[in-house]
C-alpha cells in the first residue's frame, strides 16, 4: 500500500519536537528588509563619520591659526598703545618746553633748522629788537607745527588702535565660531558613534537569527523548527494571479481533469501574509506531499473519497472544511476568491499541537560556481504541454522566467515568477479512486527527470520506492549520484512522457 502511516520513530519524533516546533520568530522577508536597511543606515554613518573627521581636522588647523592670529593682533595692540602712550606724552607737554625745546634745536644747530638760521643771520643789518622777535616768530611757529604734528600723530595712531582692536575682534569672532563647530562636530560625532554601535549591534542581532531553509538552502530568519505547510492553489486563467506563489519554497505543477493544472505549493521558510486561490485536493497530493514528514495540508475540501483517503494519509488536514476560521473570501469570483495566511495555520497547529513533523530535505545543493555532475548540456528553457495548458520557462541569466498560456507568470504584486531551479519530472497518471476523470500523478517507483538550473539542464532520473512515501523524492543522475542545484526556490512541472521539450 502506498499509503502507509508515518514509521513509530518518525512519530514519536515530531511528538518530541512539537514544544518547541512551531516557535515563534520574525517574518523572514521583515528582518531581511530591516537588516538591509540597516545595513544602508551603517554606510551613511560611517561616510558621515568619515566628513565629521574631516571637518574636525579642519576646523583644528583654522583654530590653531586663529590662535596665532590672536596673539599677533593682541601684541600689535600693545605696541599701537604704547605709540599712542607716547604721543600723548609728547602732546601734554607745555608749550615752553616746546619753545625751549625749538631753541636748543636751532641753537645746537639741528641740521633740520639750518634754513631758519640762515634767514635769522641774513637779519644782522636789522636791528636788535627786530632780530629778536623774528628769532622769537620762528621758535613759536616751529613749537606750534611740532604741536601739530603731536595732535596728528595722536589722530594716526588712535586710528590704527582702533583698527588692531577691530582686527582682534575678529579673530575673536571667527575663534569663537571655530570652536562653536568644534563642540557641535565632537557632539555629532557622539550621537553617530553611539548610533553606529547601536546599528552594528542590531544587525549582529538579527544575523545571529540567520538560519539555512531546508527546502531552498537559502538564508532564513522564519523558523525552521516547524512543518512544512502545503497548500493546494487554483491554477486556472480566472484564478490568476495567484497571491504567495513566489514565496514558496517548492511548487508542483500536477496534472488535473481536462488537461489543466494545480499547484502544491510547499511553504517551510517564509510567511507570507496571504496565500490562495486555495482549490480543493486530489488524490495524488498525499503521496506526492508525503515526502514532507506529516506535512500541513491545506486545501478548500475534496470529495468523499478524496476526504476518507487524506484521513488513512500521513498529511495533517488543516482544509478548510476542518478548520474554516482559518480562511477567508475575497471580492474574486468564487471559487477563485478563497485565501488564507500561513502565520494563522502555523499559530493554530501550535495552540492545538497537531501532530506534524519537521521536513527532511528534498534537494541537494552546491555553491555557486561549483561543477555540476551528470550529463549536463547548456538550455535555453523548456516547452510543456499538459492539454489546455501550456508552459514554458525560458533563461533570464539568474532564474527561470515562467509564462503559462502565453501570459507571463506573476504574482498579485506583479512580480515575475522565475525560480532558481525548474524540474521536469516525468511522470505517470492514472485514474483517481475517487473521481474516474481526474488523473492522479503516480510520484513513487522511478521515472525521468531534467533538472534546468544555472542556464544548463542535467538529464538524469527520479527515484522513491513504493512503500517509502514518507521519505523525498531523489534526483540523480545515470550513476545514481544526487544531482545538485544552486540555493534556491524551485518549481517541478510533472508532465506526461513526451509533453515537454527542452531548448
Amino acid at each position: 500500500m502506498r499509503r502507509t502511516t508515518t514509521s513509530l520513530s518518525l512519530t514519536l519524533l515530531a511528538l518530541a519536537v512539537l514544544a518547541g516546533v512551531f516557535a515563534a520568530a520574525p517574518a523572514s522577508g521583515q528582518v531581511e528588509a530591516e537588516i538591509e536597511t540597516l545595513e544602508v543606515r551603517r554606510d551613511e554613518i560611517g561616510i558621515e563619520l568619515g566628513q565629521i573627521d574631516t571637518d574636525l581636522a579642519l576646523t583644528e588647523a583654522e583654530l590653531e591659526v586663529l590662535d596665532r592670529e590672536r596673539v599677533t593682533a593682541e601684541v600689535q595692540i600693545e605696541l599701537t598703545a604704547d605709540d599712542l602712550e607716547r604721543a600723548v606724552d609728547s602732546r601734554r607737554e607745555p608749550a615752553s618746553t616746546r619753545v625751549a625745546i625749538a631753541i636748543v634745536g636751532f641753537t645746537q644747530g639741528d641740521p633740520r633748522e639750518n634754513a631758519l638760521l640762515d634767514e635769522v643771520l641774513a637779519l644782522q643789518g636789522s636791528d636788535e629788537n627786530t632780530r629778536a622777535r623774528e628769532l622769537y616768530t620762528a621758535v613759536i611757529d616751529d613749537a606750534q607745527t611740532r604741536l601739530e604734528r603731536a595732535e596728528a600723530s595722536i589722530r594716526d595712531v588712535a586710528r590704527r588702535l582702533d583698527d588692531d582692536r577691530a582686527t582682534l575682534a575678529d579673530v575673536i569672532e571667527r575663534q569663537q565660531a571655530a570652536e562653536q563647530l568644534r563642540s557641535e562636530l565632537g557632539q555629532r560625532r557622539t550621537e553617530l558613534t553611539l548610533e553606529l554601535e547601536e546599528t552594528v549591534a542590531r544587525i549582529e542581532l538579527l544575523r545571529s537569527l540567520e538560519d539555512t531553509a531546508l527546502l531552498t538552502g537559502l538564508t532564513t530568519f522564519d523558523s525552521q523548527a516547524r512543518p512544512a505547510l502545503a497548500i493546494k492553489i487554483d491554477n486556472v486563467t480566472a484564478a490568476r494571479p495567484q497571491a504567495g506563489i513566489n514565496q514558496a519554497d517548492i511548487v508542483y505543477v500536477e496534472e488535473v481533469e481536462g488537461g489543466l493544472t494545480r499547484l502544491a505549493a510547499v511553504f517551510h521558510s517564509t510567511t507570507p501574509a496571504q496565500v490562495g486561490p486555495v482549490r480543493s485536493m486530489r488524490t495524488g497530493d498525499f503521496d506526492l506531499l508525503g515526502q514532507f514528514n506529516s506535512p500541513l495540508f491545506a486545501n478548500s475540501g475534496g470529495n468523499r473519497t478524496a476526504r476518507e483517503l487524506l484521513r488513512e494519509s500521513t498529511l495533517v488536514d488543516v482544509g478548510a472544511g476542518s478548520m474554516g476560521d482559518l480562511y477567508f473570501r475575497t471580492s474574486r469570483r468564487a471559487p477563485h476568491n478563497l485565501f488564507t495566511n500561513p502565520g494563522n495555520i502555523w499559530s493554530v497547529a501550535q495552540t492545538e499541537a497537531l501532530p506534524a513533523g519537521l521536513p527532511l530535505p528534498i534537494f541537494r545543493f552546491r555553491d555557486p560556481g561549483d561543477p555540476i555532475n551528470g550529463r549536463v548540456s547548456p538550455a535555453t528553457g523548456v516547452d510543456i504541454d499538459y492539454g489546455q495548458t501550456t508552459v514554458s520557462y525560458d533563461w533570464n541569466g539568474t532564474g527561470w522566467d515562467r509564462t503559462q498560456d502565453d501570459s507571463p507568470t506573476v504574482d498579485t504584486n506583479g512580480v515575475r515568477t522565475s525560480p532558481t531551479t525548474v524540474v521536469i519530472q516525468i511522470t505517470n497518471y492514472t485514474v483517481s479512486p475517487a473521481d474516474l476523470a481526474s488523473p492522479e500523478a503516480i510520484t513513487t517507483g522511478r521515472g525521468e527527470a531534467w533538472i534546468l538550473t544555472d542556464g544548463q539542464v542535467t538529464r538524469g532520473f527520479w527515484r522513491r520506492a513504493d512503500d517509502a512515501i514518507d521519505q523525498p523524492i531523489e534526483y540523480v543522475d545515470a550513476q545514481g549520484n544526487f544531482i545538485e542545484i544552486l540555493p534556491g526556490r524551485t518549481w517541478v512541472e510533472m508532465p506526461r512522457e513526451g509533453d515537454a521539450v527542452v531548448r
